[in-house]
């Protein structure tokens, strides 16, 4: 009798130990902050919709750092958070809201990680780049504006101190983008001379991929950069990811991930980062429970 209550034991143990799902390693947007109750909510929420360990990588200061820190420099912080903590030493998920997404990328493109990523979720994410300043697209004033940032934004001073340099991407003057932006031409390695091959292997050796965009976002420009569209030259055409030359010439990785069948391009409707607990559950979960 003995005998068995110890076999049910060790059958409900390993029953339990099935259903918990793999790590997560989450990343905040910008002027954000892990302390903050929206990112404390959202990481309670994806530790219980997979059952397993979930944590909020802090860069930093949190906010400020986001904001007013060379965004490799930021990178690399991630990178060493991730490879630090012990939880990330088997497959992880890794998921980022916004700026975080492209931080989210870093970890499994460029992060010599012990553990394997598994699936990646970018919600919101400038992934191709922005190329307006954010709640100002259009209008005289917004005008000068993104004339001032376009016409300085490649200053050294400006990609070393503010985070979101680093990742404006000006479709008029991709020479100047490749070779003076500090972060985003090596992330989607867009660089000839720095061609990465390793960046396309651990692309593809993701389990899944997940790239979310909101249908009226206010805060990235253009919003179609969440699936990696492509603003050309007159600022108003978008060419879909499909046709661009960055998925052609499969430089990540992301047109072998998607042709597998193991890439989801989805759409949410609202603003910059504006949903609900349901789409945790019901989207995100089953997801990265895969």
């Amino acid at each position: 009798m003995r005998s068995v209550s110890k076999s049910l034991i060790v059958i409900a143990s390993l029953a339990l130990t099935s259903l918990a799902g793999v790590p997560t390693a989450i990343f905040h947007g910008f002027g954000d902050s892990c302390i903050f109750p929206g990112m404390w909510e959202f990481t309670d929420q994806i530790a219980n919709v997979t059952n397993a360990y979930a944590t909020c990588v802090e860069i930093g200061w949190g906010t400020t750092t986001s904001i007013f820190e060379n965004f490799e420099t930021q990178a690399e912080e991630a990178c060493r958070k991730v490879q630090a903590d012990p939880n990330f030493q088997g497959e992880f998920n890794v998921v980022g809201l916004s700026q975080g997404g492209l931080l989210a990328r870093h970890i499994v493109e460029r992060c010599a990680t012990q553990g394997q990523p598994r699936n990646l979720i970018t919600i919101g994410a400038p992934n191709f780049g922005v190329s307006a300043s954010p709640h100002c697209f259009s209008g005289m004033f917004c005008d000068m504006i993104n004339y001032v940032i376009d016409n300085m934004v490649y200053f050294s001073y400006l990609q070393d101190n503010i985070g979101p340099a680093g990742y404006f991407r000006d479709p008029a003057d991709l020479t100047t983008y490749l070779e003076y932006s500090v972060f985003l031409p090596y992330l989607n390695n867009e660089r000839a001379e720095n061609f990465t091959q390793s960046i396309n292997n651990r692309f593809t050796g993701l389990n899944g991929a997940m790239f979310i965009m909101f249908s009226n976002d206010t805060m990235i420009y253009p919003k179609e950069t969440a699936w990696f569209y492509q603003l050309e030259a007159d600022y108003e055409t978008i060419t879909p990811v499909t046709e661009t030359e960055f998925y052609k010439q499969d430089l990540i990785g992301l047109k072998t991930l998607n042709e597998a069948g193991r890439v989801q391009f989805v759409e949410w409707t609202g603003d910059h980062l504006q949903f609900s607990f349901d789409k945790i559950n019901s989207v995100l979960g089953p997801f990265l429970n895969k």
